[in-house]
């Protein structure tokens, strides 16, 4: 039996998803979340269950990819119950979907989520009476609260035994939203433009009375004081500068993150990185291959431990907790006014903003931006601008090693990502309408906040970890081999071009592989400050690393990556040309 998960965006689907299956998808307090399809198992009583978490959307008959999935899910999956995910605490929002889906010949549990917020907010819901109207199961719902969960197995598990009667649409449904005959509408190809828009008008006239008749306030005092912090942080004064300063704060704890956790970590790993090359040295004979491993093996440890661990640790935590109390979004209108001026909408702060923890799933994240020339936009940043939670470790070691004025590399990535986003914009040129839907503010919970680092940082372990490991020994081996000796010839080319040596060209272009896995050649070098700056410059805008490039194939295409990696090139050499001209020698 297949079961799918439908609801507008922000609603707790993949919340509900998590509680039913026991799957870890992502859950934040912004809409977007989920731009994929999830599958996962669900056994009940003997009885096995797939159950479809699909990704947030206002209407099946938008011209959207999420709106697209679903229609596919539905068109080509044998879906047999659909479970309408409706955020409690904006019900009369929510319903016009409700009545959407119950014109469809499929049965409908309507699970009214969140329904624990509603009381915070002097709120109160006849769930009884929303079902007798709706004529369909409405299950009253709380991810915290075990016994709700129970309750939504209950309606699956009966309609799966057929001990409970589910009204399908078009038969039963006392309240039906009618739309035009052609029930097989896509996107108003089948139908006229005002056939839908009355019928959206009609449902959304519905979906007002059914709200009025089955929500009561009870309480119109505000509970709590977080209310009145949502009020002043949504005005644009001084709201702005409130999310500027945490944005600052923000940057300067991950900096500090790392400077705090490199000497307790470096002294505690050191004993074990000596016993490692002690043990390496007394299995491996003599020779190249016995230095090349004894070396780069307690490199390729130290630095992911005490460098790039910290960082994507406190990357995941601070992009946890912008996600989960409703801040992200916030910043998407704060800067609505800046990304117009380079083609993109408020929204994509939202992906961009992602890039900083991984760009992969960030590339994913741009389905969100409903225009295709803006995705290319937000995707070609990401993969040019956007440092990663790993590069960042990196980029700040070398940062320390040669002594990197931090705020060069900043300009120079704000002057490129404007620059760039300018051009992009000039070329494709679109306007574009924003809308944004603000969640309000929340508290957290920690249990989620902890479940979401942990998903975010495994890939230390899994990805980060054992390609810096192979990386370091590889960049051991062109040390030790003398190849980087050879590239002596470009020399001349390499210094009056960018101003940096030869060895330091290589590291630039190993971006291609991990961007991240780059400036591990830079510590192994004797760089002046000036020289290091140019170069870690250029690494950090320059090309996608290989994951990113597939993810960007899967999206946008073969010929976008094409587009990006030239100008990903280009950007580079324009990048480091300029700073050997204007940095003082």
């Amino acid at each position: 039996m297949a079961i799918v998960l439908i609801g507008l965006p922000n609603t707790g689907k993949s919340a509900i998803f998590n509680r039913l299956t026991g799957s870890q998808s992502i859950v934040s307090n912004y809409a977007g979340t989920s731009m994929e399809t999830s599958k996962a198992r669900l056994y009940l009583r003997g009885r096995e269950f797939t159950v479809y978490d699909t990704p947030g959307i206002y209407s099946l008959y938008t011209v959207d990819q999420a709106a697209e999935q679903v229609k596919k899910l539905l068109q080509e999956e044998s879906v047999e119950l659909i479970i309408n995910v409706v955020d409690a605490s904006r019900l009369e929002q929510n319903l016009p979907l409700t009545l959407e889906l119950l014109e469809l010949s499929l049965p409908v549990v309507v699970a009214l989520n969140q329904i624990d917020q509603i009381e915070s907010m002097g709120l109160e819901i006849d769930s009884g009476a929303l079902a007798s109207l709706l004529n369909c199961p409405v299950v009253e719902f709380s991810v915290y609260d075990a016994g709700s969960r129970e309750e939504l197995k209950k309606a699956i598990e009966g309609y799966g035994t057929g001990a409970t009667n589910l009204a399908r649409s078009g038969d039963t449904c006392r309240i039906r939203a009618e739309r035009p005959d052609d029930r097989h509408c896509s996107g108003c190809k089948a139908c006229t433009a005002g056939d839908c828009e009355a019928a959206m008008i009609r449902r959304s006239d519905k979906a007002r009375v059914i709200s009025d008749m089955t929500a009561t306030v009870v309480n119109k005092k505000q509970s709590d004081g977080l209310n009145k912090i949502q009020t002043i942080v949504d005005k644009p004064f001084p709201g702005i500068l409130i999310l500027l300063l945490l944005g600052y704060l923000g940057f300067v704890l991950l900096l500090k993150s790392i400077q705090w956790a490199e000497g307790p970590l470096t002294t505690v790993l050191l004993p074990l990185n000596n016993y490692i090359e002690a043990s390496i040295r007394a299995v491996i004979p003599s020779g190249m291959v016995q230095n090349i491993m004894s070396r780069a093996v307690p490199e390729g440890l130290l630095i992911p431990f005490t460098i790039v661990m910290p960082a994507m640790l406190m990357v995941s935590v601070i992009m946890a907790f912008l996600e989960d109390t409703g801040l992200l979004p916030r910043y998407s209108v704060a800067f609505a006014r800046l990304g117009s001026l380079v083609g993109i909408s408020g929204e994509a702060v939202i992906p961009l903003s992602l890039g900083f923890g991984c760009r992969t799933p960030a590339v994913v994240a741009s389905r969100m931006m409903t225009r295709e020339r803006e995705r290319f936009i937000v995707i070609t940043l990401l993969s040019i601008v956007i440092p990663c939670a790993a590069t960042l470790g990196i980029v700040a070691s070398v940062i320390s090693a040669f002594n990197v004025s931090p705020a060069v590399i900043v300009a120079v990535m704000l002057v490129t990502l404007i620059a760039l986003g300018l051009i992009l914009n000039r070329l494709l040129p679109q306007e574009k309408l924003f809308v944004c839907e603000l969640p309000p503010l929340r508290v957290p919970r920690w249990t989620n906040l902890l479940n979401k680092v942990k998903i975010r940082f495994a890939g230390f372990f899994t990805e980060v970890l054992p390609l810096l490991l192979v990386m370091s020994i590889a960049v051991r081996a062109l040390i030790e081999s003398g190849i980087l000796e050879n590239l002596h010839s470009f020399e001349g080319i390499s210094h009056f071009l960018f101003g940096i040596p030869s060895e330091a060209l290589v590291a630039v272009l190993i971006t291609i592989f991990q961007r991240y896995l780059a400036p591990l050649i830079l510590l192994h070098l004797t760089l002046t400050s000036r020289e290091a700056t140019i170069a870690i410059a250029m690494i950090s805008l320059s090309l996608p690393c290989l994951p990113a490039m597939v993810m960007i194939v899967r999206e946008i295409g073969a010929r976008g990556l094409i587009k990006i990696i030239g100008m990903g090139l280009a950007t580079s050499c324009t990048v480091g040309i300029l700073l050997n001209i204007l940095l003082p020698v």
